[in-house]
């Protein structure tokens, strides 16, 4: 995790607030980065709530339909 970066979409008008919010709560901005609210060390070594990066909840891929065009082979 990069504890350097700032992220833009946290600060626009659209972001969440900090307050009122359940740990583990996810949030995806406009960019399309994702954001968890969990219990993390700030830049002063402390511990806090906000909302910190995370990866993209993996989506299942959906079955290849390969071969239905033509139908199975025969002979």
């Amino acid at each position: 995790m990069f504890s350097l970066m700032i992220h833009v979409c946290l600060q626009t008008a659209g972001a969440p607030t900090n307050e009122g919010h359940e740990v583990g709560e996810r949030w995806v901005c406009s960019c399309g980065d994702n954001f968890v609210y969990r219990e993390g060390f700030n830049r002063a070594g402390y511990e806090s709530l906000e909302w910190w990066p995370a990866p993209a909840i993996p989506q299942p891929r959906k079955p290849v339909l390969r071969g239905l065009l033509f139908g199975p082979r025969k002979g």
